[in-house]
């Protein structure tokens, strides 16, 4: 089962930044770094992982922006699907990530890997 390509950024406070990337094969790569340095993260997806994430790919509604309220801060969530020529962007505030429950559901997923 092939997916396509997955790329997932936050950023949010005090230098945090959370960034995944699955690549089609179902390779990953987690690197999350904060006032702290953390080692990237890598290996591949399993075969249960995979069904997983294409199901919650195949769910998605159609790409689109859930920006922060004026003076809000926090998270902003960027969810890229697939190759340059052929490319789908979810940008979400954290803050009402509830509000878009099918992008909630892959980046949750996302995060566990």
């Amino acid at each position: 089962m092939s997916l396509p390509r997955v790329h997932y950024r936050v950023v949010g406070q005090d230098d945090y930044v959370l960034e995944i990337t699955l690549e089609p094969t179902g390779a990953y790569r987690v690197d999350c770094g904060d006032h702290t340095s953390h080692k990237p993260r890598q290996g591949a997806l399993d075969e249960r992982q995979t069904r997983e994430i294409a199901a919650l790919i195949a769910a998605l509604g159609e790409p689109r922006e859930h920006p922060a309220p004026a003076g809000a801060t926090g998270f902003i969530a960027e969810l890229t699907l697939g190759a340059p020529e052929d490319t789908r962007v979810y940008r979400v505030w954290e803050g009402e990530l509830a509000e878009e429950p099918d992008v909630m559901a892959l980046i949750r997923a996302l995060e566990v890997i």
